[in-house]
């Protein structure tokens, strides 16, 4: 949300059910990561993270929201990377 009020809420009110559903995504992830482990946590909020690209198609139409979908892609894959070396270094500590 943040960045968004930086940048003048390019998607406009499309970004609270953004928000709300990394939310969501973000409770599926704990939940998984509790009940199993944490690499399909790590499959299960990219997928939603990516998935979540749908709710830009009435701002970005459907052939600008495909071409963004691989970036976006990678760019949840890496932040899934980072922050689960970051949890396996804190559960150890804590």
């Amino acid at each position: 949300m943040a960045t968004a009020i930086v940048s003048g809420f390019p998607l406009g009110v499309l970004h609270f059910p953004i928000a709300v559903g990394l939310a969501a995504g973000g409770a599926v992830v704990g939940e998984i990561n509790r009940r199993w482990h944490y690499l399909p946590a790590i499959v299960a909020g990219v997928g939603i993270n990516t998935a979540l690209v749908v709710l830009a198609i009435p701002v970005l139409g459907v052939a600008a929201t495909l071409a963004f979908t691989p970036f976006l892609l990678l760019a949840a894959a890496v932040n899934a990377a980072v922050a689960t070396l970051a949890y396996l270094i804190l559960r150890r500590r804590l």
